[in-house]
């Protein structure tokens, strides 16, 4: 399972997303790591699309994970994932993405 080890309420997070989402190949990603460029890619698009999706339910007050807004987490979540996919190796891809996003 990927693990985030100064801020692991970024996992909550995304794993709700992913779970909110439907995303199965997400979910699958989460518990397994990335692995290739094609996880890569696809995590690193589910991470900028649960961002996207955090906003919204902030907007409209839903609550998740007992909060109604999680904006404040954003920078959690950069930087978790940020190392996460250096550590991987795939710094690259994470940082097209988010130039793209």
């Amino acid at each position: 399972m990927i693990q985030f080890n100064r801020y692991p309420h970024v996992l909550d997070l995304l794993q709700h997303y992913a779970t909110a989402l439907q995303d199965q190949n997400i979910l699958s990603i989460l518990q397994s790591g990335v692995s290739n460029r094609e996880d890569a890619f696809a995590f690193s698009k589910f991470v900028w699309r649960a961002v996207d999706q955090m906003a919204d339910d902030s907007e409209s007050g839903t609550v998740v994970l007992g909060r109604s807004d999680n904006s404040d987490t954003l920078p959690d979540i950069y930087y978790e994932v940020s190392l996460y996919m250096e550590s991987k190796g795939f710094e690259s891809i994470w940082e097209q993405v988010s130039d793209e996003a």
